[in-house]
């Protein structure tokens, strides 16, 4: 408001001193967020020795990221995004890392910490593992779909979350650690798992064949000793591979098959323009060793590090 538009307030005399000085600070404070606004969004390039692009399967290499307000403004080989940063820009570089898309776990209880009780304990309830505080858990799969019932799916355009929850030993990893278990209990968990091991593989093997659309998910609501839940989440979900899935389609199954089940496509899943800055990166080529997302080392969040092991580092 102008000293002007102050009088009419006051017609008949000067507005007091007080009165006026507000309004020039207001007005100073209006003037510098007018020029605050009108400066150029500071820019964020993210470089690193190669990209992977799930939903194509491209590969760059070397490859940046420039980000603008937290979203993804272009995506391409390092120098040509280099010269297309404009105005104030902030340089994160990851060295020969490879850049991923955020991963997404598709089913999973982020309220939920789950320890396993003692086998006495599970006896006394005919829920077994399961006692009455943990029914909540209970992790539909999917797992006995039939070839018909993914046909199905598949005309249908319906998601199959693969889940493999119990496969590859995961049971006596994160009970050993906490509860004795008894001789008979763990010949009877180790029979169960390759029992489980050889549905499971048969189930991957069928889901590619059919055609079916699929996302992946870890179930994991349980206490998994000495690992974070995203590590616990990344190690279920990378045992896709061990049921003869190439390491491309497990990480779609974790980037941009997931964003198109969760309708957030246009937002999520891929390192493409226009898409939320959600970035991951591991220190070597997931394609060639998908276990590497076990041991992701830098994490951006709407173009916000949350995350990265890589400072310090010797670049190149």
């Amino acid at each position: 408001m102008s000293e002007p538009a102050a009088r009419n307030f006051f017609p008949n005399r000067e507005a007091p001193v007080g009165i006026r000085t507000f309004l020039v600070l207001a007005l100073l404070l209006f003037v510098a967020g007018q020029v605050a606004a009108e400066v150029p969004a500071s820019n964020t390039l993210v470089k690193a020795g190669r990209l992977v692009d799930p939903r194509t399967g491209r590969v760059i290499s070397p490859a940046a990221v420039l980000i603008e307000n937290g979203k993804i403004k272009e995506v391409g080989p390092a120098s040509q995004m280099q010269t297309h940063a404009a105005g104030d820009v902030k340089t994160i570089d990851v060295g020969s890392a490879t850049l991923l898309p955020g991963l997404i776990d598709s089913h999973t209880y982020l309220f939920l910490d789950i320890i396993v009780p003692p086998e006495l304990e599970q006896q006394r309830h005919s829920n077994g593992l399961f006692a009455p505080g943990m029914l909540l858990a209970i992790i539909e799969h999917g797992n006995e779909a039939t070839d018909a019932q993914l046909k199905q799916m598949r005309d249908k355009g319906i998601f199959l979350d693969l889940t493999p929850t119990f496969n590859a030993g995961f049971y006596l990893k994160i009970t050993e650690p906490s509860i004795v278990i008894s001789p008979a209990s763990r010949a009877d968990a180790a029979s169960r798992n390759a029992r489980r091991k050889q549905n499971y593989d048969q189930l991957v093997q069928r889901v590619l064949k059919s055609g079916v659309k699929f996302a992946a998910g870890s179930d994991m609501c349980w206490f998994y000793p000495g690992k974070s839940r995203g590590q616990a989440s990344a190690g279920t979900l990378v045992k896709l591979r061990d049921a003869g899935m190439p390491p491309l389609d497990v990480i779609r199954a974790v980037t941009s098959n997931a964003a198109e089940m969760l309708s957030w496509q246009d937002r999520v899943g891929a390192v493409e323009p226009g898409k939320f800055a959600d970035l991951v990166a591991v220190a070597r080529d997931p394609l060639a060793d998908i276990t590497e997302l076990e041991r992701v080392r830098f994490v951006m969040k709407d173009g916000q590090v949350m995350r990265n092991d890589f400072q310090g580092e010797p670049q190149g």
